[in-house]
């Protein structure tokens, strides 16, 4: 059985992939995007797992201009599984975290493409 640590990482980063597919090759908008994949979390994922899946579809809402290839989306995906990860039990109830885990894992991996 696969452990709970490797299955935030692989929602997250089915989250964010599939949001950006939708929205930035089929040209969905970016609410409907993510809409889609929070709701197929919801129907068949548990509640933990469909909030990371939710999550990460806020990072896949980000625009082609910004997350330019798949490779950027790959590793968003991952970050906001391992932010996710690691703050968790940090601000429960308040408003925003899941938004600002999505938008921190986007600057840092803009910040990691340009080191690179």
């Amino acid at each position: 059985m696969m452990n709970k640590d490797l299955k935030v990482l692989i929602c997250a980063l089915i989250g964010t992939v599939a949001t950006y597919f939708l929205n930035a090759t089929l040209d969905f908008n970016p609410m409907m995007s993510s809409g889609i994949v929070g709701l197929l979390g919801v129907l068949f994922l548990s509640e933990e797992l469909s909030v990371v899946l939710y999550t990460a579809s806020f990072a896949g809402m980000s625009s082609s201009a910004v997350l330019t290839n798949y490779s950027m989306v790959i590793l968003a995906g991952l970050l906001v599984g391992i932010i996710f990860l690691l703050v968790q039990s940090v601000f429960n109830g308040y408003g925003g975290k899941l938004g600002t885990i999505a938008a921190f894992s986007v600057l840092l991996t803009l910040e990691i493409f340009k080191m690179l």
